[in-house]
């Protein structure tokens, strides 16, 4: 074998490599996408988890029942409270719009983002805590929660206990709870 031929047989091989390389580095990014994907949707889902697990607590279950509801019996403090339970919810929301803007939440996950919203942004306590804070969200998320505004009416599912209620019944085998 001569000194060129050794030289092209050496090029041959170091291309293999690269080529080699190049898919395995491929297939390397492609698994750590997955897997911040993954780590995105599991702080979503903790975060969210703790929020409701946190607002199931008595005293703040009673005040977000009664702030979504509307109640303008609530005190200053059961207001204040309503109002900070409402701006996680938004901030929360707003996370997972940008996270899905930039690619870093998938549409199904976002998809019962949206969903979730749709359903909370019927009751009329949700739609005026929305109307104070909206100003504080960046204009995305401000276009977001304003174009649920006007789409879904106060009409829907405002009414969890009542709707929870219609649910049983149809779930009833006699049609009654």
């Amino acid at each position: 074998m001569t000194l060129e031929q050794i030289f092209y047989l050496s090029q041959s091989v170091a291309s293999v490599a690269v080529v080699g390389s190049l898919i395995y580095l491929g297939l390397q990014v492609r698994s750590a996408e997955r897997s911040q994907r993954a780590i995105m949707q599991q702080g979503r889902a903790d975060r969210a988890s703790n929020a409701a697990l946190a607002i199931a607590s008595p005293e703040l279950a009673r005040v977000f029942q009664r702030g979504a509801a509307g109640d303008p019996t609530l005190t200053r403090e059961e207001l204040t409270q309503w109002i900070m339970m409402c701006r996680a919810l938004f901030l929360s929301g707003e996370d997972s719009l940008l996270q899905y803007k930039a690619g870093q939440l998938d549409r199904r996950a976002y998809g019962s983002y949206v969903a979730g919203s749709r359903f909370w942004m019927a009751s009329t306590g949700m739609r005026a805590a929305w109307k104070l804070s909206a100003e504080q969200f960046g204009p995305e998320f401000r276009d977001f929660g304003n174009s649920l505004l006007a789409e879904v009416s106060t009409a829907q599912g405002a009414d969890v206990y009542s709707e929870w209620q219609r649910h049983l019944k149809s779930e009833s085998p006699a049609g009654g709870v």
